[in-house]
This record gives structure tokens, sequence and C-alpha cells, in this order.
């Protein structure tokens, strides 16, 4: 059974076959195998609509198991692990027939009065005034064949030149403004899965910014590096919508064996931060 989907409201509109089980369709990307965003994303729905709107999705943990098949229904299995005072951990299984294709760990936790703080957001242009990606890509060909299928996401790199040699991270950190192209619906729930859809897209050309890569010139990256994301993780902070501007800080702090860490904080248009992902992914040079 092939199916596919048009836009990214269709995407994460999953079909609830029983109490925990739901439907996912595929994404119109054409990669090899399944975007992993896409998988979290509807793993973050998933748990959100088991769980209930009381207790809204706080972090996600997902570790990718088998390369997923584009064209084919993907299989969301919800199961509550503990629901205790505050918080309900769900454990959320994406399935192709008989294949795992990953796993998440996903809290929810009910809304309370407490401490709160953030880092101070980075400078930056405005969305306004940072070039689209696809401009940027000009310099060495353009996107390529697999970025022109990322459509449901608006990309805008940043000029604002940050401390080269910061403390947390082994290059320069860069922003990458996004949004969603289409209007949202007024349900949090799709915004914070949204945000994780748009947090994958990227990580892997962060990871190799201290290896002389610019970030946006993705042609030449497909065309140097292969690379496979391991594992993804998300702690929502704050509401936003994800069809207005949300910069996210990107950093990569270590590699080693291969094994890139990349991390991006993400701030609304009024500078207050909404999430934070980490993401290790196994990165080598194509052979010769």
């Amino acid at each position: 059974m092939t199916q596919r989907v048009g836009g990214l409201v269709d995407l994460l509109d999953l079909r609830r076959e029983s109490a925990t089980t739901w439907l996912g369709r595929t994404d119109t990307v054409h990669l090899p195998h399944i975007y992993g965003g896409q998988l979290v994303a509807q793993s973050v729905i998933a748990a959100g609509r088991t769980a209930g709107e009381e207790r809204p999705v706080h972090s996600i943990h997902t570790t990718f198991l088998r390369a997923g098949r584009p064209g084919e229904p993907v299989r969301f299995v919800a199961e509550t692990l503990r629901t205790g005072g505050l918080i309900t951990t769900l454990d959320v299984g994406a399935w192709q027939g008989e294949r795992l294709l990953c796993r998440s760990t996903v809290s929810c936790s009910a809304l309370v009065d407490g401490l709160a703080h953030q880092r101070p957001a980075p400078p930056s242009a405005g969305a306004e005034a940072s070039p689209d990606l696809r401009d940027v890509a000009e310099a060495t060909g353009g996107l390529g064949d697999y970025w022109e299928e990322f459509a449901a996401i608006e990309l805008r790199v940043d000029p604002v030149l940050r401390e080269r040699h910061p403390a947390h991270s082994a290059s320069t950190p860069t922003g990458i403004w996004m949004r969603s192209r289409e209007p949202l619906p007024d349900d949090p729930l799709v915004h914070r899965a949204t945000m994780a859809y748009a947090s994958d897209l990227m990580l892997m050309s962060t990871a190799v910014t201290p290896h002389g890569h610019t970030t946006g010139h993705e042609r030449s990256l497909a065309a140097r590096w292969r690379a496979v994301s391991l594992d993804h993780a998300i702690w929502f902070h704050r509401e936003a919508r994800a069809d207005a501007w949300l910069l996210f800080d990107h950093t990569t702090p270590a590699a080693h064996a291969s094994r890139a860490l990349i991390e991006a904080t993400a701030f609304d248009g009024g500078g207050a931060e909404v999430c934070h992902l980490a993401q290790e992914a196994l990165i080598r040079p194509h052979a010769g």
C-alpha cells in the first residue's frame, strides 16, 4: 500500500485506529528513506493525542532503528508507561509492518507555576533581513534534488556573524530562521510537532562546519559527506506558533569516531526560548 500526503497539516493529522494506535501518512519528500523529522513529529502527535491536552508534550527522546520506506503509511503505537501527579510518560513505537523504525520516550506534563529562566537570545538580523536558504545555496549550484521537496518549511540563514570560538561549540554558531509555509490550526500540539519536523533540517549541515562546510551549501554537503541520524531529543519550554518565524541557534560541541553531537535552541521573534534539541549523527566522508 502506498500513500503520500501534500501538506504538513495533513501529515500531522494521524488517524486513530484504537485507544493507543495511530496511522500516519507519508511525506512527499523524495528521499531514499523517510525523513527523520517526520517520524519525530508524528510521534509527538501520537503521544500528545494519547495523553490528552491537559498534559502537553514537554520532551521526546527518539532512537532511530531502521530506515523507513517512503510512500507507505507508518503505524504509531503509544503505550503509557506511568501516569503520576504531574507527568505522564509514554513509549511510542513507529512501525511499517513488522519493522520497528524508531522508538520514542515521550514525557507529557501538567502546566504548573514555578522555576523559570532562560539564556539570552543570540544577536540576529531578523528573519526579514536574512537571505533564503535557496539563495545561499546558489553559490554551490543550488540545494539539490532532495531539498527541492522540503517545501513545508521556509528557511532563512541569519547573516549576523557570531563569536568565532565560543565555549559551547567547535564552530561558529549558525542562526536559521524557520516557519511553516502554510497556516497552522490553533492547536498547540500541532505547533510543537511542526517544530519537531523543522528541527531536523539543518543539523547535518551544522555538524560538519568545523571541517570547512558553509551552512546553506547543501549540494556540496551531500557530495562530500554521508550521514545518518542516530537519535534525536527535544525539550519544549514555551508555547509558540510554528507558522511564525522561529530562530534556531545551531551549535556542534563535539564529534568523535564519526559520531557528531549537534544542538539547537529555538527562540520566537520576541526572544523567548521555546525549545532545545540535541542529536547524535553518524557522519563519514564518501569513499574517494
